[in-house]
């Protein structure tokens, strides 16, 4: 699983990222970033996102930046007998325009969360020796 992690496309399609491109990655493959887009309505939002925090293979924090907001986005794997993933977004806006419309941006991308933590999870649970992920 933390192998899937590492692939900036695992990431598409969860919180407010819908496509990435431009992924970085150190010398032993590790993956340190990627450009990112989101569609919220008939607006496109383009920003990057870091690995701020990569503690294998159990949590990998990434930043997200855009002009418009600012956030992160993390993911928890617990691997026991009933192994689990628990994914947190955590978004702020940026900007006094921003800060207006903030409030349908974070409702539109809280609504689509549950279903694209599924999507995680299955996504995360391809190469998986039996065990599933269950979201949290």
């Amino acid at each position: 699983m933390w192998e899937a992690l590492q692939h900036a496309s695992t990431w598409s399609g969860i919180g407010p990222v819908d496509d990435v491109w431009d992924a970085a990655h150190d010398e032993g493959g590790d993956l340190q970033g990627f450009r990112w887009s989101a569609h919220v309505g008939p607006t496109k939002y383009e920003g990057s996102a870091r690995v701020a925090v990569a503690a294998a293979p159990h949590h990998m924090k990434l930043h997200l930046e855009s002009n418009e907001l600012s956030g992160a986005l993390i993911a928890d794997i617990a691997e026991d007998d009933s192994p689990s993933l628990v994914v947190t977004l955590e978004v702020a806006s940026k900007g006094a325009l921003a800060s207006m419309f903030f409030p349908i941006i974070a409702e539109a991308i809280g609504r689509g969360l549950p279903r694209q933590v599924e999507e995680f999870a299955a996504a995360l649970n391809g190469d998986e020796n039996g065990k599933k992920l269950r979201p949290v």
